[in-house]
């Protein structure tokens, strides 16, 4: 799980929740308009309307220049995964395989966060969702920390 790219995400969906998110990625804004020019306007006035879903949050993050390396490719997430077999070059993930490679999850939990099976109210429901992971993962790594040192310095 790549917490800091999760964290940054947390950021983004309550920057969309106050109306205070922009779009960043070059070639997505103009000189006039803040938002991506290829999103109907109704996406863009209430985020929290229905159409505004979780998955949308990927979307979003796509259009966002804090998520260097994730992209959209005919408004689906794409970036590069590692090779199948080794000497291969990177390939490209797309999908929902992008976002498990992007933000580090495991196909299952990358569906409940960001696809609709959640049924999510809101970017703030959404944003306190991943919140709860977050804090879950570090109780965990906090847990284990110390048991992993000692069995560390155990072993010479």
């Amino acid at each position: 799980m790549d917490t800091q790219r999760l964290s940054l995400m947390v950021d983004m969906l309550d920057e969309l929740a106050t109306g205070r998110w922009y779009a960043s990625r070059p070639g997505f804004i103009t000189a006039t308009r803040r938002q991506p020019t290829f999103l109907p306007d109704l996406w863009i006035a209430n985020v929290d309307h229905p159409l505004g879903a979780s998955g949308c949050a990927v979307g979003f993050a796509c259009l966002d220049s804090r998520f260097a390396g994730l992209n959209l490719r005919d408004l689906e997430p794409t970036t590069r995964a590692p090779a199948l077999l080794p000497g291969y070059p990177t390939r490209l993930a797309s999908g929902w395989e992008a976002v498990c490679v992007y933000f580090g999850l495991e196909n299952e939990m990358a569906r409940w966060l960001f696809g609709a099976d959640g049924n999510p109210q809101s970017w703030a429901q959404v944003r306190d969702w991943l919140r709860m992971v977050l804090e879950c993962a570090a109780r965990d790594q906090a847990q284990t920390a110390p048991a992993l040192e000692r069995s560390l310095r155990a072993a010479g």
